[in-house]
């Protein structure tokens, strides 16, 4: 990182936060935290917040984007925050600088870890957060049902196409080419609520004993329920597909998340309709996540599993959980 480039984030922090010219503020970049922004964590008279500047030009992807998705962030940001009640953790937005396209936000790191990288270790961390994480998202899908999206809608459609075309249609294509795009329509036509749009466990930090945080709401739109369920859901998954002793944990995992959903959004009908929708949302994700172009480094057997199961699941149209259970043990537990 260039002195320039401290010089200018320090810059914004402190018009962002009115300090003197002088004040003392300490930039350091974390590229772990985000593919396409650029995210720089900062300290300010013993404070720590994080900087999101927004490029027209995202780092890995070979388009152009409008810097303006910074206000659609904050807004769902300030959504999250709003509806969540307290279940998890998600940054306070503390200011957004129009001019830099920059965005600063609480952090809520407080000694947690990455989930993605202590969860085939320390499954047990995810398995924690199943209950708020239902709760709290329950409670941000009831609360917005109907509502307009935080982005305009041209924005909008350029950030659906990046993640249809982009990152789910690749691993997709591989493993079950007959039934994308009946999928993709399905998972495109369900516009009921705000919803995350990037729970990988990427975007979890976990601490035992504290509450979950999430982080990174650059995708966050109106959409399908199903969307945000169906991530976890492989997320909990993909470790279990690797290590078959871990597929009880998933599977109670998946149950608790969807259970406490369930009772938050007290809607029984769109629980019958959101959660068929759920198990073909997850195929995509897994089949994402194992053939698509962020495929994630994993043993062949266990991306047999992945194939195969995903494979199954975009095939059904009206599973129940009891189906879409025993699918998970057949194929997470099938001898190759």
């Amino acid at each position: 990182m260039t002195t320039a480039v401290v010089a200018d984030v320090a810059s914004i922090v402190r018009r962002g936060l009115k300090l003197r010219d002088d004040a003392p503020v300490s930039v350091t970049e974390d590229g772990a935290l985000s593919n396409i922004n650029y995210v720089y964590r900062v300290e300010v008279y013993g404070r720590s917040l994080y900087l999101k500047v927004i490029p027209e030009q995202p780092k890995r992807l070979p388009v152009k984007l409008p810097r303006e998705r910074v206000f659609s962030e904050a807004a769902g940001l300030w959504q999250f925050r709003a509806f969540a009640g307290g279940e998890v953790l998600i940054p306070e937005v503390l200011f957004v600088d129009r001019d830099e396209f920059a965005l600063a936000m609480t952090d809520v790191g407080e000694g947690r870890a990455v989930l993605f990288n202590v969860i085939r270790d320390d499954f047990d961390l995810l398995l924690e957060a199943a209950q708020p994480l239902g709760r709290g998202l329950g409670a941000v899908h009831a609360c917005t049902r109907g509502k307009a999206s935080p982005r305009p809608a041209q924005e909008e459609a350029i950030v659906r196409r990046i993640v249809f075309d982009g990152l789910l249609a690749p691993g997709a294509r591989q493993v079950f080419a007959e039934q994308w795009d009946g999928i993709r329509a399905e998972m495109e036509a369900h516009r009921e609520c705000l919803i995350h749009a990037d729970l990988w466990s990427k975007n979890l930090l976990v601490r035992r004993g504290a509450p979950v945080a999430l982080v990174d709401f650059e995708g966050v739109c109106c959409g399908d329920p199903a969307f945000d369920l169906g991530t976890l859901i492989a997320v909990a998954l993909l470790p279990a597909l690797q290590n078959p002793a871990l597929v009880d944990a998933a599977l109670s995992f998946i149950e608790q998340l969807v259970n406490t959903w369930t009772i938050a959004v007290s809607d029984a009908a769109w629980v019958d309709a959101v959660l068929p929708r759920t198990f073909r949302a997850t195929a995509t994700f897994l089949a994402a996540r194992g053939f698509g172009p962020f495929a994630y480094d994993m043993s062949d057997d266990a991306r047999q599993r992945v194939r195969a199961l995903a494979g199954d699941l975009a095939s059904d149209t009206r599973d129940t959980f009891d189906a879409f259970q025993r699918k998970v043990v057949s194929h997470a537990r099938a001898r190759l």
